[in-house]
């Protein structure tokens, strides 16, 4: 939980003919990260490609465009290919290539049609008030446009002389000679003038429309024959195209890995990372697929190990905000269940009022529902859906949603606490949130927090410098860990003495406070020379930091309460006056509420990243990417559980 899974590089022997057999258990394992093999020998050489490899990628390359050509159907049925001939024998057997690249040919052209036709129908419906011979428009010497109506644009186009403009509602024909349609053409580009060719046709415009209205039908009706015919086939046929594409996929990716692979012509040599906990897992396995013709040895590395988390799925999404911030080093400590147990407490103090919290709680449902299942129209206006795209992806927002609810839970709690209910409140006993009582126990309580932040950080920095053998470094975490203490004491004794809390003689507590201070600032200089002792402010501002946890949290009940007063001393006027205060407590409302989501959010994120990651955090590690593919169409052709003939084929 605390810490990544332990990692461990090993080597893996096998004979030649074992190659595919390892390739495909690994794979269907997925525990396994191959890297080039390490190990130099006269005899030992990097692998050649497999022959099968043009084979294998031109009938991949057409399998995938097939199966593009086709509508997806969702499926629950697997399929099983034991062997790369089988898998090759089910590609070849396809017979549909020829047929479905007919009919996309067609659906093209088409479509192509039907964009031309509807075209044609739109300009000759803006021109619909013309009801001379569409003849006349357009010949050897004159060529016309539909323009929109502007006074400006036709004053500007009678300027270039010899044009003709017949007016109608809100379009206009302009009737352009040959002599002057560069003119034309310059005056359009320069003002931006949107340019419509007029339809080259004889007869009424009538007469046009309802010929191209009724070819647009049958193109149409064409159109969706085809389309019926191709969603037959798309039904018979999806789901044995898209397995055998995943599977052509799994054998492209295994011929890929073994240019990382070495060996001799009758031997193969693997490398790679593999967890600690699962490698006599991944040895018996191998052993039972080549009938022990296998061995494997640890490899001495001084390399810094891929990471994998290992965290329970309740605290598994909040591995997120840590890969979002920078991905923990596999000798570190993983401190997503911190996260994941910090963050939704600070959103949730930070807000303290019932409305809000259900208002989040609701959102946040609303969204991983609508990420989960897109309708096929949106009535959010869509400048709004692409800006929030382009700052998240859809799984982001679900993840992000997800993360809400546990701290809208907590903001709810607490508002029925503080009695607030969007800054209203109720006639029962409650903790009185403004007041000199409790913005006093809030302060302190928030001080304890930053202590109790600072000093774990500061406990794990220790750890870890000491299980690496940084005696030194471990040594300056703990002066830090006594510096904080005596600064903390000094300061309880002030808020409860005032300054005469700083005099030893007076107070038993600050006689024992100095000496730890003093203590903590010696071990300091040792550990890390004098230059450190400026970094004593810093630990003050980061525990006091955490006060910006009731700073926010007044703030947004200060804001409510202000717009709640506002609406209530307009009851007592007119009825206009009334409804300007009600428009004034909603759209103030929202924008709590909008300050409510973001500002907990950025700021709760920001105390661990900040005050507490920065006491033991490096970061930067190398995310563990084991050799393996999703599998949505086929079965494993290796796996530890037993293999049901259900999905067999």
């Amino acid at each position: 939980m605390l810490v990544p899974r332990k990692m461990k590089k090993v080597r893996i022997y096998s004979v030649k003919q074992n190659e595919e057999a390892i390739l495909s258990a690994l794979h269907d394992l997925g525990i396994f990260q191959v890297e080039p093999v390490s190990l130099s020998a006269d005899l030992v050489s990097s692998l050649p490609q497999s022959e099968s490899y043009a084979k294998l990628s031109e009938l991949a390359r057409r399998v995938k465009d097939l199966e593009m050509s086709l509508y997806p159907n969702e499926t629950e049925e697997k399929r099983l290919f034991k062997d790369i001939k089988e898998l090759v024998g089910a590609a070849e057997s396809i017979d549909i290539y020829d047929r479905v690249k007919s009919l996309k040919e067609r659906e093209g052209t088409l479509l192509s049609s039907l964009k031309l036709l509807n075209e044609r129908i739109s300009a000759l419906d803006r021109i619909s008030f013309y009801e001379g011979d569409l003849g006349y428009l357009n010949g050897e010497n004159i060529s016309s446009f539909i323009v929109k109506k502007d006074e400006e644009v036709a004053g500007k186009l009678r300027g270039i002389g010899q044009v003709i403009l017949l007016q109608g509602q809100s379009d206009v024909i302009a009737a352009i000679p040959k002599t002057v349609q560069s003119k034309f053409g310059e005056l359009a580009k320069n003002e931006k003038i949107e340019v419509v060719p007029v339809p080259i046709s004889s007869g009424k415009v009538k007469e046009n429309l309802d010929a191209e209205e009724k070819r647009r039908e049958g193109t149409q009706k064409e159109l969706n024959e085809l389309r019926t015919e191709l969603g037959d086939i798309s039904r018979e046929n999806f789901a044995r195209v898209a397995a055998i594409r995943e599977q052509l996929d799994i054998e492209m990716k295994k011929i890929d890995v073994t240019s990382k692979l070495s060996g001799t012509n009758r031997a193969i040599i693997l490398e790679g990372w593999v967890p600690a906990e699962e490698y006599r897992m991944m040895t018996d396995a191998l052993s039972n697929v080549t009938g022990g013709q296998v061995a494997s040895e640890e490899v001495r590395t001084e390399e810094t190990p891929p990471t994998s988390l290992k965290n329970y799925r309740p605290t598994r999404l909040f591995e997120f905000f840590i890969r979002f911030y920078s991905l923990p080093q596999s000798v570190d400590i993983d401190p997503t269940l911190i996260f994941a147990l910090v963050f939704p407490i600070f959103f949730g103090f930070m807000i303290g009022d019932v409305g809000y919290g259900v208002t989040i709680l609701l959102i946040s449902i609303w969204l991983i529902r609508r990420v989960n299942h897109p309708p096929q129209r949106s009535r959010i206006p869509k400048f709004l859906s692409r800006f929030i795209l382009t700052m998240m992806k859809p799984r982001s927002l679900r993840v992000l949603a997800r993360a809400m609810i546990p701290g809208a839970i907590i903001a709810i709690a607490l508002g029925v606490l503080f009695d607030d209910y969007f800054g209203f409140s109720l006639p029962y006993p409650h903790f009185a949130l403004i007041s000199s009582f409790g913005i006093k126990k809030l302060l302190l309580l928030s001080g304890y927090v930053g202590v109790a932040m600072v000093s774990l950080g500061l406990i794990f920095g220790f750890v870890i410098n000491y299980v690496h053998g940084h005696r030194k470094e471990a040594i300056g975490k703990i002066g830090w860990l006594m510096v904080a203490y005596g600064i903390v004491i000094l300061g309880l004794e002030v808020i409860r003495n005032n300054t005469s809390g700083l005099n030893p003689m007076v107070t038993t507590i600050d006689f024992l406070a100095y000496p730890l201070l003093l203590a903590g600032l010696g071990v300091v200089v040792y550990s890390e020379k004098a230059q450190a002792l400026i970094e004593v402010t810093t630990i003050i501002s980061h525990i006091l930091s955490y006060t910006r946890l009731v700073g926010i949290l007044l703030s947004s009940a200060i804001l409510a309460l202000v717009f709640d007063d506002i609406f209530l001393g307009t009851l007592h006027h007119s009825i206009p006056m009334m409804i300007v205060g009600f428009v004034i407590l909603i759209v103030g409302q929202m924008l709590n509420l909008v300050i409510a989501i973001f500002e907990p959010g950025i700021q709760g994120a920001r105390l661990i990243y900040v005050e507490f990651f920065s006491k033991f955090y490096k970061g930067n590690g190398k995310e563990f990417k084991p050799f393996s593919s999703p599998r949505n169409y086929t079965i494993k052709q290796f796996s530890l559980e037993p293999l049901t003939e259900k999905g067999k084929k």
